[in-house]
């Protein structure tokens, strides 16, 4: 069903009403005369008799009320109500006189007392019937009231459930459109996802391509790197070798030349020692020859030797570019956001070696940004200076990068060292937190950290100037503090480097 039609039923209803007595439909106007004067309204008998009869059939039950029956049977029959007077004949002169011959004065007197009972009695219930009209007019007013305040509540709410419909309708609509192009908008994406996974498949494909061909020629360059360390502890035994024929040959020299003096002083005693000299110049003659036959086989062996220098830094070089690559490609090993946090483990192990051959530990190459400044950490945990046995130190370096000639430069950059807890509840962490400054003025620069003008001329009478310029390029932690704490958790420590940019 529409909306207009159960407005127009409603609108309806509320112009015309029944009557709740008869149930014909009047209009509101109307219906309230209309109650006056309904005969199907229920009302008491007048008669006081208990019955309640419809108003049109009132008169009919008053004929035959068994009270009126109780009435006249209590009227003694000696008193016989005198016959009603005749009305007088037209043109017969009317007498009003009353001769008290003609009825007793009893009788007049009991049956006006009878009539005036009756009269007082059907006042009584005239009264009572009012009230009672009264107060049922009153009811049907209040639920008149109530029912118009229902159905114009029953309107507001049909209009207000309209507008809702409609507003409802409207939202549906756009929320249709809206999820069609969002829809649209979905599939596109879905396609454009797609295509970015095989691209994204494709890259990965190549990249572990590369890496493994990487992987081969770091084997490659280690296997390498082997020859050449072989290579090297040969030559090193060779020169050892050589340095001991060239020693025993000037020995022998030394002592060809003593007996050539002792010789020639016995020439003069004898044949024979003209024959042992002679030989002893033959073997002095064999000697120097197989000396030049080792100096030339010397010189042979140090080009050699310098050749395979000059390859091996090359090597060298090659691995440490590789080194470099692999570092910064690996998310687990370095990174490109300035950011760094480098684990080591087998922290026992390190310590000890650091201990007993003064070993450094090399990070990670990382960089400040994807094109920024390339740097790495050095750790000692076995202190180095004053501080050695006592402290761990950490510095950074700024090393040589591939964008170095597109950066500003003099770099100056400040790096927040982290020592990071381990407790089971990070929320607990008790980490140490160092701040180092780094300067470099160029790319070229060989150090990795030069004194500012300022720290020149200041006064370094009472300090050591090593001692100053130390302080600056290390953090110091001290070995008492590293227990305090979990830092050192399942012999693993971490270290974390943050650039403030």
């Amino acid at each position: 069903m529409s909306i207009k039609r159960i407005e127009a039923d409603v609108d309806d209803r509320a112009r015309d009403s029944a009557c709740y007595f008869c149930n014909e439909m009047f209009e509101m106007g109307k219906l309230q005369n209309h109650l006056k004067q309904c005969g199907s309204i229920l009302e008491q008998c007048p008669l006081r008799c208990g019955a309640w009869i419809q108003r049109k059939h009132k008169d009919t039950h008053v004929k035959d009320c068994p009270q009126m029956v109780r009435n006249r049977e209590a009227v003694s029959p000696s008193h016989v109500r005198a016959s009603d007077p005749v009305p007088p004949h037209e043109g017969t002169p009317t007498v009003h006189t009353w001769t008290p011959h003609s009825i007793p004065l009893e009788d007049c007197v009991s049956y006006l007392e009878k009539e005036i009972t009756s009269i007082k009695l059907i006042l009584t219930e005239e009264s009572s019937h009012r009230d009672v009209q009264s107060t049922e007019i009153d009811n049907l007013r209040s639920k008149l009231v109530l029912v118009e305040e229902r159905a114009q509540h029953f309107l507001s709410t049909l209009v207000s459930l309209r507008a809702a419909v409609d507003d409802e309708a409207e939202r549906s609509a756009n929320w249709a459109a809206q999820f069609k192009h969002d829809l649209a908008n979905v599939q596109l994406a879905l396609q454009e996802l797609q295509s970015q996974q095989m691209n994204t498949a494709m890259r990965l494909e190549s990249v572990v391509n590369s890496l493994v061909h990487e992987q081969r020629e770091r084997e490659l360059l280690e296997q390498a790197m082997t020859d050449h360390d072989n290579r090297i502890r040969s030559i090193k035994a060779l020169e050892e070798a050589v340095n001991y024929l060239k020693q025993t040959i000037e020995e022998e020299r030394q002592r060809n030349e003593e007996n050539q003096i002792g010789l020639m002083g016995e020439m003069v005693g004898g044949r024979l020692a003209i024959d042992r000299l002679a030989v002893l110049e033959v073997a002095s003659a064999d000697a120097r020859a197989e000396a030049s036959e080792q100096t030339a086989k010397m010189d042979l062996v140090s080009r050699d030797l310098r050749a395979l220098t000059k390859s091996y830094h090359k090597l060298r070089n090659e691995l440490i570019d590789f080194q470099s690559k692999v570092s910064l490609d690996n998310p687990e090993l370095g990174g490109d956001n300035g950011h760094l946090i480098w684990r080591i483990d087998n922290f026992q192990a390190r310590m000890k070696e650091a201990k007993e051959k003064d070993s450094v530990l090399t990070s990670p190459l990382f960089r400040t940004s994807k094109y920024g400044y390339t740097l790495k950490a050095e750790l000692n945990l076995n202190g180095i200076g004053k501080w050695k046995g006592r402290h761990l130190t950490c510095t950074l370096r700024l090393v040589a990068g591939p964008y170095d000639q597109l950066l500003d430069w003099p770099c100056d950059l400040t790096i927040n060292i982290v020592l990071k807890d381990q407790p089971a509840n990070r929320s607990q962490a008790t980490d140490v937190v160092k701040t180092l400054d780094l300067r470099r003025k160029s790319s070229s620069k060989r150090h990795d950290y030069d004194i500012s003008g300022d720290d020149k001329t200041r006064s370094t009478e009472s300090l050591d100037l090593n001692v100053i310029q130390m302080k600056k390029q290390y953090i110091f932690i001290p070995h008492t503090s590293l227990d305090k704490f979990e830092y050192i958790k399942n012999d693993i420590m971490f270290l974390e480097f943050i650039v403030n940019q």
